[in-house]
């Protein structure tokens, strides 16, 4: 497998492609992955030319276990869409399955090589391209959304030792205790939010600036439902590993030793070698 490329950077569940598109923008070549046809179909037509000057390969397919065919649960939000019917379905969302080809990771990889920076957000299947990443060759920079704490620590054993929690609805840094939660919310609070969510999941819409917790960060312009900013250019200091699972832990349980049902995250794990 050839070294770390460091023009190239992966696209793991590029939906809409406006991070493919925001990768492009700043001069690196990108392999984006999406498993949802309708999206791709997309792609195509948004992405024509780098496409045909190979700045961008476009691969339509989900990223799995083995290479193979499986069923994969297309959501009426599209953000939703995965291999399990339970996430496709949430929020009051509605799906159906069609079959998509998957691959291996580890495939990919020895087909296009080590990315500079590699993102990924597939619906908790993201675990399928960190258990694919050779530790003597990884990519210099990382993301994946927050689902599974394991995940966190396999990217710490794999050699990542800088690590940051970031908010995706403000791209500011999450720092324990998380200050949006530093006082308890009322049940209105609590009920407000929820429902903002549920209304942003079924329509799509960004929120309105009273929906947002946290102040929105200035660091640059970046579409709502992207990954943001990667790298140096995340919000705030690198931290440890153990750090950022005290803030992850904190928000699963609420500050309160017991979990709390109303508040719903959407953050991603940034992690630098």
């Amino acid at each position: 497998m050839a070294p770390m490329d460091a023009d190239l950077i992966y696209d793991v569940g590029m939906h809409q492609g406006d991070d493919t598109a925001a990768y492009l923008e700043a001069g690196y070549r990108v392999v984006a992955i999406e498993a949802d046809p309708t999206l791709v179909a997309a792609a195509r037509d948004r992405f024509a030319e780098p496409l045909a000057d190979g700045r961008l390969t476009l691969l339509d397919c989900a990223i799995g276990p083995e290479n193979d065919r499986r069923p994969f649960w297309i959501s009426s939000n599209s953000e939703y869409s995965s291999f399990s019917r339970q996430n496709a379905s949430k929020w009051g969302t509605t799906c159906h399955p069609i079959e998509v080809r998957t691959r291996r990771f580890e495939d990919v990889l020895e087909e296009y090589g080590i990315p500079y920076y590699l993102k990924v957000d597939i619906e908790h299947a993201d675990h399928y391209c960190l258990e694919a990443l050779p530790s003597s060759d990884l990519p210099a920079f990382l993301s994946f959304e927050k689902d599974r704490l394991h995940d966190l620590l396999l990217a710490r054993d794999l050699g990542y030792s800088r690590f940051k929690l970031i908010d995706q609805e403000t791209f500011r840094q999450l720092i324990h205790p998380p200050e949006p939660l530093a006082a308890p919310k009322t049940l209105w609070q609590r009920l407000a939010r929820r429902l903002g969510r549920l209304r942003r999941a079924v329509t799509g819409a960004p929120p309105p600036e009273a929906d947002v917790d946290l102040p929105a960060a200035p660091l640059g312009d970046y579409a709502y439902g992207s990954s943001g900013p990667f790298g140096e250019k995340t919000d705030g200091p690198w931290r440890s590993m153990e750090a950022v699972a005290l803030t992850w832990l904190s928000f699963d349980l609420g500050h309160t030793g017991a979990t709390d049902p109303a508040y719903e995250d959407w953050f991603d794990v940034h992690c630098a070698r």
